[in-house]
C-alpha cells in the first residue's frame, strides 16, 4: 500500500492512514497533510439514529453474559451456541481496534483511530474509562501518520501540565504489545522510579488487567509485575479448575522499563519506546544523546522498524530544557533532509494549554476556549460560563507583581510554543521577568509596529528602499523620514556613515558560505537609535537573523541597511570577510574602530583596528553588563511611569532568555545587540596617570 501519495494543489505528501488504504477528506495537521479513511455511508456511522444535540461519543459496555470470562480458556469451554452468540461482537471488536470507528459527534461524522477506541472503550485508567477530547483525537491522529509514514521515528508532543499524555501513551504500548509478535517495546522517564511506578506498574499493568478476554494474549509471569510484562508462553499454566492448558500461541512481545541512563536500551532492537518527560531530563543524562543512540535501536539500515512516543513539559533550560528544546527544533516536518527526514526524524507536536484545560469540555468533548455567550453544559454536567482563554489570563494577572511565578504559570500552561520554552528566571544572566513582560506586551499590540520586508538597491550606491514581504529577511520598527535616508557623507574623500550621532548598530557576521552539517550560526545585525530629540531614543529599530547562501548576500544586506540609515557598524573583528568586503565595496567608513573605552589598559593593539576582539573578557563582560542595563531602563514595565518599554522585536528578547555567557556563539542576535549597545556608549576616556616627570611638566618644541 502506498502511504505517501499527491494531493492536487499540495507540495507536501499526503500520508494516508486507512489500514485499508482507503482515501478520504485530507486535513492539515501540525504541519502534516493527513489523508483520513474515506467516510461509510450513514447508516455505518455511529448514533446516526440519535438526535443531534444527543449524539456524542458513549462507551458500550461488555455484553453481561461475557463479564464473567476471565480468560480464552474459559472461552472456550462455553457451550458453542454461547460463542457463536458473541463471535460477531468479539470480530467486530477486533476490526475497530484495526480500522478505527466514525461516530456523529453533535451532527459531525467524526473519525477516531483504532488505538484512540481501545482507549475510550477499553483502557481503564485511574479515572474510570475515559471520555472523548477533542484534542485528544488530535494527538491520535497525528500519532498514527506518524507510525505510518515510513521517514518518520514517531511523535514529539511538548504539553500542558495535566493533559492525560501518560495514559494515551500506556494504553498505546498495551495495545500494542497485545497484538504483536517478536517485538519489545520499551519505557523512560526523567527517572527509573518514575518509569516503573508511575508508568508501568500503575497504568501499563493496569489497563492490561482490565482489557476483555479476548484482547488478553498468553501472559507468563505474575498478574501484577514490576519489571516486565510479557506475552510469553509459561512453562505451565494452571487454570482455575487445575488443569493444565496450552491453548493459542504465545506472541513472545514484552513490555518493560529501563532505568534513564543515555545507552540503556543500545544494542537492542525496538518495536516502540515511550520516553516520558523528556524536557525533564537532568545531565549527565541528556535527551539529545539519549536519543541519538535509542533511535539506532528503531532502525535496520534505511528502514525504521520502530516507533518512539515523546512528551513532555518543559523544564528550566539549566535542567535539561536547552537539550530538548533542540531536539523540538530540529523535529520541524517543515524542514527535512534529501531523505525526507527531520533531522531528529521525529515529528512534534504542540497544543496551547487553553485547549486541553480540564473543566473546560462541552458534552461533546470540544474545548470552550472563548467567552460564551450563554452557558454551556460541560462534560461532567457542570455549566461552563467562562471561556478557558480568559481563565488561564485571570490566573496570569494575579501573578503581575511576581515575575518568578507568573513566569512558572505561563511555562507550565503556554499559549505558545515560545510560551512552553521559557526559561526560568533563576537560570538566566538577565531579568527574565522583564524580558517576558516586552514579549506580552508586543503579543498584543495592534497594530504591531514591526514590519518583514528585504532592503534593495534602486540605485547602485545612491538609493536604497525598504520592499516589505513576508519572507524577507530583516524586521523593521522604525524609519527615519525620507529626507533622512540614503544620506551621502565623506570624510577626507572616503564614504562615511553621515548620522552616527543619531545611531548605530551591530553586527555578528559569519565568513563561511557553507558548514558540513548546515547548522552554522547566522548572520545578525541590529541598528540602535541613540537618545535624542528628533527620533525615538534608546530603541532597536532593525532585527536581522538569517544565513542566506553566499556570505556576500549577507555583507551587502549589511551595507543597505547601514546606508538607508546612515549609520555606523560595530563588528567582531575575529571574523575578518565584512570587513574586506566593505573596504572592497568603498564603504570602510561605516565600520567603526575598535572603541577606545574598551581597549584593554594592558593592550597594546591600537583603537583604530576595526571592530572589537570577541575572546576578549573584558569586552565579554562589557557586552553583557551593555544589555543587562539596557533592560533594567528600557525593558518590560517601567514601575516609575507605569509605560512599557519599545523593544519590539520578540526574537532577540528570547535570545537573551536563553543567553549563557559561555555559550556565546549560539546567541547571534544576543551578539549583535550587545555589539550596537556598547557601539551607543558614549563613554569618557579616563585619563592615564603616570607619575613621572612628564606628568608634571609641559613640554615644548623649540624652533630655531
Amino acid at each position: 500500500m502506498d502511504v505517501l501519495i499527491d494531493i492536487e494543489g499540495y507540495e507536501d505528501k499526503g500520508i494516508k492512514i486507512d489500514p485499508n488504504g482507503g482515501e478520504g477528506e485530507a486535513i492539515e495537521l501540525h504541519g502534516l497533510l493527513i489523508v483520513l479513511p474515506k467516510k461509510p455511508p450513514r447508516s455505518q456511522i455511529l448514533f446516526h439514529d440519535k438526535p443531534k444535540s444527543l449524539q456524542m461519543w458513549q462507551r458500550t459496555p461488555l455484553p453481561e453474559e461475557m463479564q464473567r470470562i476471565r480468560s480464552m480458556d474459559e472461552w472456550y469451554e462455553k457451550p458453542s451456541e454461547f460463542r457463536k452468540k458473541f463471535s460477531a461482537y468479539i470480530e467486530q471488536e477486533f476490526q475497530r481496534r484495526r480500522d478505527g470507528v466514525w461516530f456523529y459527534n453533535n451532527g459531525i461524522a467524526t473519525y477516531i483511530t483504532g488505538r484512540h477506541y481501545m482507549f475510550l472503550q477499553w483502557s481503564k485508567i485511574d479515572i474510570g474509562y475515559p471520555q472523548f477530547l477533542q484534542f485528544q483525537r488530535e494527538i491520535y491522529i497525528h500519532m498514527l501518520a506518524c507510525e505510518f509514514d515510513p521517514r518518520c521515528f514517531g511523535q514529539l508532543y511538548t504539553k500542558c501540565r495535566r493533559s492525560g499524555y501518560t495514559n494515551i501513551c500506556s494504553a498505546i504500548l498495551v495495545d500494542e504489545a497485545s497484538q504483536v509478535k517478536e517485538k519489545l517495546l520499551g519505557i523512560q522517564s526523567k527517572t527509573g522510579k518514575d518509569a516503573q511506578e508511575n508508568i508501568f506498574m500503575k497504568k501499563v499493568v493496569s489497563i492490561f488487567r482490565g482489557y476483555p478476554f479476548f484482547f488478553k494474549p498468553i501472559q507468563d509471569g505474575t498478574t501484577n509485575p514490576r519489571m516486565e510484562l510479557a506475552f510469553r508462553e509459561p512453562s505451565k499454566r494452571i487454570t482455575k479448575n487445575n488443569k493444565t492448558s496450552y491453548r493459542g500461541d504465545a506472541l513472545n512481545s514484552s513490555i518493560n522499563w529501563k532505568n534513564t541512563t543515555n545507552n540503556a536500551y543500545d544494542g537492542e532492537k525496538l518495536h516502540m519506546l515511550y520516553l516520558d518527560e523528556a524536557g525533564k531530563w537532568e545531565k549527565p543524562t541528556d535527551i539529545r544523546e539519549a536519543w541519538r543512540v535509542e533511535r539506532t535501536c528503531l532502525i535496520v539500515g534505511k528502514k525504521i522498524v520502530g516507533k518512539a512516543l515523546v512528551g513532555s513539559t518543559v523544564n528550566p533550560m539549566s535542567k535539561g530544557g536547552d537539550e530538548y528544546k533542540d531536539l523540538w527544533a530540529d523535529s520541524d516536518p517543515q524542514h527535512r533532509n534529501d531523505n525526507g527526514r527531520t533531522r531528529s526524524g521525529l515529528y512534534r507536536i504542540f497544543i496551547p494549554a487553553y485547549d486541553a484545560l480540564e473543566g473546560f469540555f462541552d458534552k461533546h468533548g470540544n474545548s470552550v476556549i472563548n467567552d460564551p455567550e450563554e452557558p454551556v453544559e460541560g462534560i461532567d454536567g457542570l455549566p461552563i460560563d467562562m471561556g478557558s482563554r480568559t481563565y488561564l489570563k485571570n490566573d496570569r494577572k494575579s501573578f503581575k507583581d511576581d515575575p518568578s511565578e507568573l513566569n512558572e504559570v505561563v511555562r507550565q500552561f503556554p499559549f505558545t510554543e515560545d510560551e512552553a520554552f521559557r526559561d526560568s528566571i533563576e537560570g538566566s544572566l538577565f531579568n527574565i521577568g522583564k524580558i517576558y513582560q516586552q514579549i506580552e506586551h508586543n503579543d498584543e499590540l495592534y497594530p504591531n509596529p514591526v514590519v518583514i520586508g528585504n532592503f534593495i538597491w534602486i540605485e547602485k550606491d545612491k538609493e536604497v528602499a525598504f520592499s516589505p514581504t513576508p519572507n524577507g529577511r530583516f524586521r523593521v520598527a522604525w524609519m527615519p523620514d525620507p529626507e533622512d535616508r540614503n544620506r551621502a557623507a565623506t570624510e577626507r574623500g572616503k564614504k562615511v556613515a553621515p548620522f552616527k550621532d543619531f545611531g548605530c548598530g551591530g553586527v555578528d557576521s559569519y565568513d563561511l558560505d557553507a558548514t558540513v552539517d548546515g547548522r552554522g550560526s547566522k548572520g545578525a545585525l541590529h541598528m540602535y537609535n541613540k537618545f535624542s530629540i528628533s527620533r525615538p531614543s534608546n530603541m532597536f529599530v532593525v532585527e536581522y537573523a538569517s544565513r542566506p547562501d553566499l556570505a556576500k548576500i549577507f555583507y551587502e544586506d549589511v551595507l543597505m541597511c547601514a546606508f538607508f540609515y546612515g549609520y555606523p557598524l560595530l563588528v567582531e573583528n575575529n571574523k575578518y570577510g565584512i570587513v574586506r568586503y566593505f573596504e572592497s565595496r568603498g564603504y570602510d567608513g561605516y565600520l567603526m574602530d575598535r572603541p577606545k573605552h574598551l581597549a584593554a589598559a594592558s593592550s597594546n593593539m591600537s583603537v583604530k583596528t576595526k571592530g572589537i576582539p570577541s575572546n576578549s573578557q573584558d569586552v565579554i563582560q562589557s557586552h553583557a553588563q551593555a544589555i543587562e542595563t539596557y533592560i533594567h531602563h528600557h525593558v518590560g514595565i517601567n514601575y516609575d511611569s507605569g509605560e512599557v518599554g519599545n523593544m519590539y522585536f520578540n526574537k532577540t528578547l528570547e535570545d537573551w532568555i536563553g543567553f549563557k555567557i559561555d555559550k556565546r556563539t549560539k546567541f547571534d542576535l544576543t551578539i549583535s545587540s550587545g555589539l550596537a549597545l556598547l557601539a551607543a556608549q558614549k563613554t569618557k576616556e579616563k585619563p592615564r596617570v603616570d607619575f613621572t616627570e612628564k606628568s608634571f611638566f609641559r613640554r615644548y618644541k623649540v624652533y630655531g
